[in-house]
């Protein structure tokens, strides 16, 4: 559970770009900073923040983020976490219910990299969004690929577009994937398109996504399940007949599997090991300001 430079520029561009009120904040786990004093001067400096005391936030509270926070303005910082051992100031199981005095209460619910150790997923994200106040909004960065034995999960798109719709009272405002690198590409990733089309991303490096939703009403959450768009949408006979023509045989189904093997395996050679996009027409840059 912690915060690199990506990450906090991220945090930090979607402050101003968003509105985000730091009023209230609630961490999933008491998050550290992973960064160095040249990183986070580099923070404040791409935001023309005001010369902070860095040294003195990286060294406060053993590298937990909280001071970084009460930098940017924040008024009341809680933390959320199962066990004691970090000083977390609410003791709550994520795997469990939160009491409803916990509902509604804090203006932003951060967590950079807690959920995907937690079993009980449904739960512990029901949680954050009764966590949110009406107004307010939920911050999560997860594993999206190549994070295999990290922990329980890796996170696609489209499981937080189901998630933070409308229908459960929120909306999203962003979803992006980073690798954590020096310089990293910031990519915007929409919705599954008005066709139906999934979209798919696959890399050779470990990929963060990065979500953003706004909490706009109080609903009943997850009163029913959410589908993938697809299965959801999808009238079903009218595909099939549609897609009929794929029925069809083409020349590479004639091939023997070891050629098909081997054009495959050069055709992968020939493309670059950062990034293999399958439906590249869909994604775009994302910029921090």
């Amino acid at each position: 559970m912690g915060l690199t430079k990506n990450m906090l520029l991220l945090l930090m561009s979607s402050k101003r770009k968003r509105n985000i009120s730091l009023n209230n904040i609630v961490t999933i786990g008491r998050q550290s900073l992973h960064l160095n004093h040249n990183q986070l001067e580099a923070c404040y400096k791409e935001f023309n923040h005001e010369k902070k005391n860095v040294d003195h936030i990286l060294r406060d509270a053993n590298k937990f983020s909280e001071p970084f926070f009460k930098s940017l303005g924040a008024i009341q910082i809680d933390s959320i976490d199962a066990s004691s051992y970090e000083d977390a100031t609410i003791i709550q199981d994520m795997n469990k219910q939160i009491p409803d005095s916990l509902s509604q209460k804090f203006s932003l619910v951060l967590d950079s990299g807690t959920l995907e150790h937690v079993f009980n997923f449904p739960q512990a994200i029901s949680n954050c969004m009764k966590l949110t106040k009406v107004g307010g909004h939920f911050i999560g960065i997860y594993p999206a690929n190549n994070f295999f034995g990290h922990g329980f999960y890796q996170f696609s798109s489209e499981l937080f577009y189901r998630i933070f719709n409308e229908e459960n009272g929120f909306n999203i405002l962003d979803m992006v994937l980073f690798i954590d690198e020096k310089n990293p590409k910031y990519i915007a990733v929409p919705d599954t398109n008005e066709q139906y089309q999934r979209i798919q991303f696959t890399n050779s490096k470990p990929v963060y996504i990065y979500v953003v939703a706004r909490k706009n009403n109080e609903k009943q959450i997850f009163d029913r399940p959410p589908l993938q768009k697809d299965y959801a949408s999808f009238k079903w006979k009218g595909i099939r007949k549609k897609n009929a023509h794929k029925n069809k045989k083409h020349l590479k189904d004639y091939l023997p599997s070891y050629l098909k093997n081997l054009i495959k395996a050069l055709l992968n050679k020939s493309k670059p090991d950062d990034s293999i996009n399958f439906n590249k027409q869909y994604f775009s840059n994302y910029k921090l300001h």
